[in-house]
């Protein structure tokens, strides 16, 4: 009994340890750090943008992936982590290979609906939202769905302290309910969506959190590639209103098929910059036609009392033409030592 605790507790160790090095999709936890204002919002939808355009808004991003259920040994999970591993470590990790099965890297600003099915009446109800992370100004699109529904109301609150910003009624349409709030730059960080639905005369609480950022730099274009030793080098024009250290994430395709997910971190100071995504050679087809899309900007912390910040990104995508790969250099990655010694401890976790 105390090896096996000793065994799942090294797993577990190595699990933090992969989850570390390999990063994942966070949701930022900011701190409030502006004045609360009133926030307007729109209880109808706006004439130049039709109901029917915002639900497709709402729901363009289609149906998140099962997980997959299964049984397996401790030793069998800890071979499969340090095989995982083992295998990003034949790509740079700045230029990791990307395939359809990746849901998060491909839609890495997807809000997952929240649905409940109600105590008394068995009625399924589920709230969406078109995004997780919002930059100021932009409007919060907001759905609900279900049977048995005669009206929803909505309220904003300041995640951290409940407070509420404002309060509406959403509008009735074949779809569902729906209300679209005006951005506001005064919002905090951290936003509570709480909608009241009235399900056969009873008021069902759904609640979502989302992450409302201030500007901070935006992603506004991008220049042609060009070959540097093993490596196809993208500079992206960046505009950037709050000096910082900034990370940016764009994912490469070729031919319609996803081929490597990019990340590139540098400092930027105020004004019109560039950052610098690289794929490495080992990921890159026999092609001359390359497209960038799902570009992230987030302004990193530095410090617990300045909260990471997400900037947004005025193109949907680049695509190069012509791109000549003949001078590239054929060398493979070689992981440095650290990464070596994180191999070498997580291999020693499945003997």
């Amino acid at each position: 009994m105390k090896k096996n605790k000793i065994v799942i507790g090294l797993v577990a160790i190595g699990c933090i340890s992969i989850w570390y090095f390999l990063g994942s999709k966070q949701k930022s936890d900011n701190e409030l750090d502006t004045v609360i204002k009133a926030a307007h919002v729109l209880n109808q939808v706006d004439d130049k943008e039709s109901s029917q355009k915002i639900i497709q808004e709402i729901t363009q991003e289609g149906k998140k992936p099962q997980p997959t259920s299964f049984d397996q040994s401790i030793i069998e999970s800890a071979k499969i982590i340090a095989n995982k591993y083992e295998q990003t470590l034949k790509f740079p990790p700045y230029s990791q290979p990307l395939s359809l099965n990746d849901f998060s890297l491909l839609n890495p600003n997807y809000f997952e609906p929240v649905t409940m099915i109600t105590q008394d009446s068995n009625v399924k109800i589920s709230m969406m939202l078109n995004k997780y992370h919002f930059v100021a100004p932009e409007a919060i699109k907001v759905l609900v769905k279900g049977s048995d529904i005669y009206g929803v109301k909505l309220k904003v609150q300041d995640a951290e302290t409940r407070k509420t910003l404002s309060n509406h009624t959403m509008q009735f349409s074949e779809d569902g309910y729906l209300a679209q709030i005006k951005g506001n730059s005064d919002y905090p960080a951290n936003l509570q969506i709480t909608a009241l639905v009235n399900v056969n005369g009873d008021e069902i609480p759904i609640v979502a959190q989302i992450n409302y950022n201030q500007k901070s730099a935006a992603i506004i274009g991008g220049a042609k590639p060009f070959v540097e030793i093993a490596d196809l080098v993208f500079p992206i024009d960046i505009k950037v209103e709050r000096g910082g250290l900034y990370r940016v994430r764009a994912n490469l395709f070729s031919g319609g098929q996803p081929i490597a997910s990019l990340v590139s971190e540098t400092k930027l100071d105020v004004g019109q910059k560039q950052a610098l995504l690289r794929a490495h050679q080992s990921i890159l087809p026999n092609a001359s036609e390359f497209e960038l899309s799902t570009f992230i900007i987030e302004k990193r912390s530095t410090h617990p009392a300045e909260p990471s910040r997400f900037g947004n990104s005025e193109i949907e995508k680049l695509i190069f033409d012509g791109v000549d790969l003949s001078g590239i250099e054929k060398t493979d990655y070689q992981p440095n030592e650290t990464e070596k010694k994180r191999l070498t401890f997580l291999k020693g976790m499945t003997k």
